[in-house]
């Protein structure tokens, strides 16, 4: 499309979401929603509250000829490029971000939780309540629908071993409630079986037990031990690579002698190889720079492909 009309609509279609009263930023500096705090800027950025805030959204898109749209939720795994954003971006930080406890089978219970509600909060609610199952979201600032999205968790369990089913509206916007049975997780991914098109997901329910405040506290203490030996102190996206078949990817890159290596302000930390860190003013090039090093480094040394984790937009 010519970039002079593509301006043009976009204009108009900032001016639609200012009259819905949804709320939203022209050349939104990304840096600030990125928990890398580095990034280029989006021509615009939408932070829809609700179901109804999403679709309209997802129709003044349509209606004003913009085809597409980036999605993010807390920004702790996405790296946005030095270049201009041309599509639209929809934040999640300001969706739904409900939270309580409904029934369930036996003892379970189901926490039902909009997709906005900050892991943190979750797991504080779930203490609070005498539920367990959840300590592995210690220390990680992403919200509950990214960690179904990303099947986030550790060693011991994932988010979606927790799921009972979740509420998405597709592109396209239709709403549906998708039960645990069409949800086939894997590491670090969520799919839908028999859906062909992108989806958000609005809400998530998981299937939670009651468990005494001291197995709790206990497990989360597991939890604080290793993550004393991660970089939460600095900025940065959390892993950047997946762990290879039976392999840890932190090791690999510490064994071929990345651990504290820089590319301008970026750099591997010291304290957790499988980390790159943002030591003041390091630009997205320089992140991706050093990311392509050390798989090309992997890959001649080791024989091994490290794929990352993180999204890069």
């Amino acid at each position: 499309m010519d970039k002079v009309l593509l301006k043009a609509l976009k204009k108009d279609a900032a001016g639609a979401f200012k009259t819905a009263g949804i709320e939203f930023i022209e050349k939104a500096e990304m840096g600030s929603f990125s928990s890398m705090k580095t990034g280029g800027f989006a021509d615009l950025m939408v932070f829809p509250k609700d179901d109804a805030e999403l679709l309209a959204a997802m129709r003044m898109f349509e209606a004003y000829g913009l085809k597409g749209c980036h999605v993010i939720g807390g920004g702790t795994n996405v790296l946005f490029a030095d270049d201009k954003i041309c599509l639209p971006v929809i934040s999640f930080k300001k969706f739904n971000a409900r939270i309580e406890t409904g029934g369930g089978e036996g003892c379970e219970k189901v926490l039902q939780g909009g997709s906005g509600v900050g892991l943190s909060r979750n797991l504080n609610y779930l203490v609070k309540n005498n539920f367990g199952g959840c300590g592995f979201f210690l220390g990680h600032s992403g919200d509950l629908g990214g960690a179904v999205r990303m099947n986030a968790g550790s060693r011991e369990s994932v988010t979606g071993n927790l799921v009972n089913k979740i509420e998405i509206i597709t592109y396209g916007g239709k709403k549906f409630t998708v039960g645990r049975g069409r949800l086939k997780f894997s590491y670090r991914n969520m799919e839908i079986a028999g859906l062909n098109e992108n989806c958000f997901i609005t809400g998530v329910y998981l299937s939670l037990r009651p468990s005494s405040r001291e197995e709790i506290m206990g497990r989360i203490g597991v939890y604080k031990g290793r993550k004393s030996s991660q970089p939460l102190g600095d900025s940065s996206l959390g892993c950047i690579f997946k762990n290879p078949s039976g392999e840890s990817a932190g090791r690999i890159i510490e064994e071929i002698g990345f651990k504290g290596y820089s590319r301008g302000d970026a750099a591997v930390s010291q304290k957790h190889a499988n980390f790159i860190i943002n030591k003041g003013c390091a630009r997205p090039g320089d992140v991706t720079s050093l990311i392509k090093i050390i798989q090309e480094k992997a890959m001649r040394a080791r024989g091994i492909a490290l794929n990352t984790e993180i999204k890069i937009i």
